[in-house]
């Protein structure tokens, strides 16, 4: 979007001068927000095929002449050799099971073991604890956040990363660069946590020790008493 990249020009070009402009500053803020939901829309998950073509799986067309021979074969049985039905009693569960379904059942459970990996979240890169307020706060009014109770964290790389609570009760996170030039920020009412993504883009002001392709996101996440930070990197050149 045009009028996205002039912003991020004025935020984070070398001639910056967006925290002189109250409106724009809300502009980009917002339109970070919707980049960051098409940038990190998740992905379809793909699962397994159905364990439906396994030998000996339930169902109704598979089930039947297995069950029906099961029937005459113990009818069989009973009718030949009562003693021989008792000895099948007493063997082992495990050895009276088909294997089919043994196997059947391994495959549901591999099934639902890969969509639980799926859908979990994946871990932060990092935890960022609180860290002691050192010289001047850093001025949130220049940022369009009205807030009267800062939290400063544990820096990543030479971002600079803060929390605070604005008056109408919703929590924000900040992220500045080492010298306090904005990079990004997110807020949110309770019950939901704050968000802020920094995307990379060409042009866009560098950050020491953190050098990602076009299209990578740092996301960093407000839970509880700390932020976690999450990286999703884009493929090399695309």
């Amino acid at each position: 979007m045009r009028e996205l990249a002039e912003l991020r020009s004025r935020a984070y070009g070398p001639d910056a001068d967006i925290d002189r402009d109250a409106d724009a500053l809300a502009r980009l803020v917002e339109l970070e927000e919707l980049a960051r939901a098409d940038v990190l829309e998740p992905a379809p998950v793909d699962e397994p095929a159905a364990t439906s073509r396994l030998p000996g799986a339930s169902g109704t067309a598979a089930s039947a002449p297995a069950d029906k021979a099961s029937t005459e074969v113990l009818d069989e049985t009973v009718d030949a050799d009562p003693t021989r039905l008792r000895h099948e009693m007493r063997r082992p569960w495990w050895r009276r099971v088909p294997w089919a379904y043994i196997v059947a059942a391994l495959a549901v459970g591999l099934v639902v073991g890969l969509a639980l990996t799926t859908l979990l979240p994946p871990h932060p890169a990092t935890t960022l604890q609180q860290a002691p307020i050192e010289g001047a706060v850093l001025d949130f009014q220049m940022y369009g956040i009205q807030a009267d109770s800062p939290v400063r964290y544990q820096p990543f790389h030479d971002l600079e990363v803060w929390s605070a609570r604005t008056e109408q009760g919703s929590t924000c996170i900040v992220v500045t660069s080492a010298a306090g030039e904005w990079m990004a920020a997110g807020c949110a009412p309770e019950p939901l946590g704050p968000v802020a993504d920094i995307q990379f883009y060409s042009g866009m002001r560098p950050v020491d020790g953190l050098e990602l392709p076009n299209g990578s996101v740092v996301r960093f996440i407000l839970r509880g008493d700390v932020i976690e930070v999450s990286v999703a990197e884009t493929l090399e050149g695309a």
